[in-house]
């Protein structure tokens, strides 16, 4: 019987190191806090990245470059780590990591607000079930399965194992 087992380098990774996670929650942080009156929590508290085995190579790369990017920016300009800068520093540095290589922060922003949003905290905060829409109750209109007619009449293009 023929088995697959995935190698060391192709495992999905399922955290980020203590540095990239301390340099990760300085920027969550920034982009969500606290709700003044407290109703709502900030991302950090969440553990929104607790799990990135779900985020594809290319993003988990990106933000394990940029958080990286970020940490040499600190040392190079105020002579310590992204996590030991005070708000003004910390901004400057986002700013021009912003406007020199923006798809990390794009990212980063993007991969942030809707895991916190997809949040079951967030959801119930925000008056909405935590569940799918679908079923309980809620009607699914049919579609039109001749449509796949067309795919179904194609030759097979795999090869049986």
């Amino acid at each position: 019987m023929n088995q697959i087992i995935p190698s060391p380098a192709r495992a999905k990774k399922t955290q980020f190191n203590d540095t990239q996670t301390a340099s990760l929650n300085a920027l969550i942080d920034l982009l969500i806090p606290a709700s003044n009156d407290g109703r709502m929590p900030a991302a950090r508290s969440l553990d929104l990245f607790a799990d990135i085995s779900d985020m594809p190579s290319a993003t988990r790369t990106l933000f394990e470059n940029g958080l990286a990017d970020l940490d040499v920016r600190a040392q190079q300009r105020y002579g310590r780590g992204f996590t030991q800068l005070n708000m003004d520093e910390t901004m400057a540095l986002v700013e021009e990591l912003r406007s020199q290589t923006p798809v990390f922060i794009q990212s980063f922003m993007t991969q942030t607000t809707g895991r916190y949003l997809a949040h079951d905290t967030v959801v119930l905060l925000i008056g909405l079930e935590a569940r799918p829409p679908w079923p309980k109750g809620h009607v699914v209109a049919q579609g039109d399965w001749s449509l796949l007619d067309v795919v179904k009449k194609r030759p097979k293009i795999y090869r049986k194992l």
